[in-house]
C-alpha cells in the first residue's frame, strides 16, 4: 500500500471483526470451501474458534489491507464496519499495482469506496472492487475494458 505523508505505523488488530472467515473471500481452510454464504467452519462470527492452530495458508498469511503496517485506510474503514475487504496489491497492470476490494454483505458502504476510490485515482492504482456477486473496474479506460472483458469471461485477474 502507498504510506500517506506523515503516517505513523498504527498497530491494529481484528478485534470483533471476522469479515475473512465469514464467507465474503473464496477460500479453501482445511479442506473446507469458504465462499459467499458458506463461512469457515471455525468461524464463531467474531472470532476463529481455532485461531492457536489455524493453517499457515491462507489463513496465517492473509493480507488484510486494513491490519497492514503503515495501512493508509483511516480507523472506521475496518471491514466489518466499511463492507468490504480490500486486498493490497493482487497483480499488477500496466506496471500499476491494482487493488482488490471484496464486499462484505450486499455492497461496500457509499462512504468506503468513495474515499477507495478517491485514493486510487490520486495515487494512480487501478481497483476492482465488488457490489454483490458483480465485480467492476476502477481506473484508467484500458484497464475497465480489459477488466471488464476478462471478468465476462469468467476470469479472476487476482488469483
Amino acid at each position: 500500500m502507498v504510506k500517506l505523508e506523515n503516517q505513523e505505523a498504527v498497530s491494529r488488530s481484528c478485534g470483533s471483526c471476522s469479515a475473512c472467515c465469514d464467507g465474503w473471500l473464496q477460500i479453501e481452510v482445511a479442506g473446507h470451501k469458504v465462499d459467499r454464504g458458506h463461512p469457515c467452519p471455525f468461524s464463531s462470527g467474531h472470532n476463529c474458534v481455532n485461531y492457536a492452530g489455524r493453517p499457515v495458508d491462507p489463513c496465517q498469511r492473509f493480507s488484510c489491507g486494513w491490519l497492514m503496517a503503515r495501512s493508509p485506510l483511516p480507523e472506521w474503514m475496518r471491514p466489518d464496519q466499511a463492507g468490504m475487504i480490500l486486498l493490497p496489491s493482487q497483480f499488477f497492470w500496466n506496471d500499476l499495482p491494482v487493488d482488490v476490494a471484496v464486499a462484505v454483505g450486499d455492497a461496500p458502504k457509499t462512504k468506503a469506496l468513495t474515499w477507495l476510490k478517491a485514493f486510487c485515482e490520486r495515487f494512480r492504482r487501478p481497483l476492482l472492487y465488488q457490489v454483490g456477486a458483480e465485480w467492476f473496474a476502477f481506473g484508467p479506460e484500458a484497464f475497465q475494458k480489459e477488466m471488464t472483458e476478462a471478468l465476462a469471461r469468467g476470469e479472476q485477474p487476482w488469483r
